[in-house]
């Protein structure tokens, strides 16, 4: 009797083992998954932030249109330049990098619808429209990371829910799943309107830089209107003279003749 309780005590402590290391393995695993991708949305919503700041700064500066008659000289810069794509509808097929920093103090806001200069309204425009396609490139694959690691998520999570064996168990591990996924498709809208938004942006930033270029190339451009009105005097003069030399050449034809004609 007592071997009998004591087989039925050991199996008891064995079956409370697994199913404890079981849970644990199944929190770690969960814990870990979960870092992940509340990392990834966490970088996307910084580049969100940084995106709007961006976008904060250029869209000020989008609204001036300068009158200046000025004919600037070609713009340079000591400070190494960022490269970025050459419009916004470029940013899919490339990835930009940060080479330098511009070294010069931005105007304020406030100071640049003051400007009249072409020159100095380019040396602030240029550095922030780089600066918004950068921008706009973290942003676009930040969500793109957030969502891939977001699917990877998911799948371990559900099959992890599959594995659980106690039929009210998953279902309430089934609820849990589908708390999450209906609180991260909230966050998915929210970014896809976000990121739609500052596309629809990137198209008012690009024609507002092909104007500046339209203006810079205006700028450029010489042209003495006031030129070419009139005949040129060689042409004028020996015009006059066209009589002159129409007789002069009647009468050395009546005086030669024909090669022809008897002599």
């Amino acid at each position: 009797m007592i071997g009998r309780t004591l087989k039925y005590t050991l199996i008891a402590v064995a079956a409370g083992i697994i199913g404890y290391t079981g849970w644990t393995a199944y929190g770690e695993v969960t814990q870990t998954t979960s870092a992940n991708m509340s990392e990834s949305v966490q970088l996307a919503q910084t580049q969100a932030q940084n995106m709007n700041q961006a976008l904060a700064k250029v869209s000020t500066v989008g609204t001036i249109r300068s009158q200046s008659d000025s004919q600037p000289a070609s713009l340079q810069s000591n400070a190494a330049q960022e490269v970025a794509p050459k419009s916004f509808k470029d940013v899919d097929r490339n990835r930009t990098q940060l080479t330098g920093a511009e070294q010069r103090q931005p105007i304020e806001p406030a100071d640049i619808s003051e400007i009249t200069d072409l020159d100095v309204l380019l040396a602030e425009w240029r550095p922030r429209y780089d600066a918004a396609k950068i921008a706009y490139v973290k942003f676009d694959a930040s969500i793109g990371n957030a969502k891939s690691r977001a699917a990877e998520y998911f799948a371990e999570q559900q099959a992890i829910t599959m594995q659980i064996r106690s039929p009210e168990n998953q279902a309430r591990a089934r609820q849990e799943d589908e708390y999450e996924m209906s609180l991260y498709q909230q966050w998915e809208e929210q970014a896809d309107s976000a990121l739609r938004m500052a596309a629809e942006i990137g198209i008012q930033l690009d024609d507002m830089d092909a104007n500046l270029k339209k203006m810079e190339l205006r700028a450029d451009f010489v042209f003495d209107t006031s030129a070419f009105h009139e005949v040129p005097e060689d042409i004028s003069n020996l015009n006059r003279q066209l009589i002159d030399f129409h007789a002069a050449s009647e009468n050395i034809k009546a005086v030669t003749g024909s090669p022809f004609e008897a002599r």
